[in-house]
């Protein structure tokens, strides 16, 4: 498994050569006639519980892959792989991401060649769900962004340096967190030849 080093390393060059982009990212919108029930992926790498034809290929073959490897218990719902796959949609359409993407692919070549090596597809799925998950709850903590700041304070998510500026706008916080994830996100879909 690649360390957190490794990947915190990753994330801090890849923020240092490109700027952060300038669309507002969140969770794509679902609609409202799919069923929520976990699903599994089944060996013909479809959604069972009625995603499968709505999921693009190279996901459901990641999925497969990440089923594969859990003996048949990952469960994932219909609707995180829509929201996985609707903003790995959304990524792509980005002439920023584009733009990151390929720099990412070129200038740490190296690193992306080892973290491809050492990471399986559940770390992969894994994390692009937690990313997910973290998007819900950045929607439902920044309702009060003066609250999410004194609870991210409160939890040491904010490095101290920093501190002042949230107080005076604690907009940016939510803003930085959400570059943040969306940073994550879009390493982990690299790594995962999602990108």
């Amino acid at each position: 498994m690649v360390s957190r080093t490794v990947i915190v390393g990753l994330l801090f060059s890849l923020a240092m050569i490109m700027p952060f982009s300038h669309a507002q990212f969140g969770l794509p919108k679902k609609p409202d006639n799919k069923a929520s029930a976990e699903a599994q992926v089944n060996a013909d790498g479809e959604i069972n519980g009625g995603a499968g034809s709505a999921v693009s290929r190279p996901l459901l073959q990641l999925l497969s892959k990440a089923e594969k490897q859990a003996g048949g218990t990952l469960k994932i719902s219909p609707d995180d792989a829509l929201s996985i796959d609707g903003l790995l949609k959304q990524a792509l359409e980005d002439p920023q991401t584009q733009i990151l993407v390929q720099e990412m692919k070129t200038m740490q070549r190296e690193v992306l060649e080892q973290m491809l090596g050492e990471t399986t597809p559940l770390d992969i799925v894994t994390t692009l769900k937690s990313v997910m998950d973290e998007l819900v709850s950045l929607e439902i903590l920044f309702k009060d962004p003066k609250r999410a700041l004194k609870e991210m304070e409160k939890e040491g998510m904010i490095e101290k340096e920093r501190l002042p500026e949230y107080k005076k706008n604690p907009d940016l916080l939510e803003q930085d967190t959400r570059k943040a994830l969306y940073m994550t996100f879009v390493s982990t879909a690299v790594v995962g030849e999602l990108m």
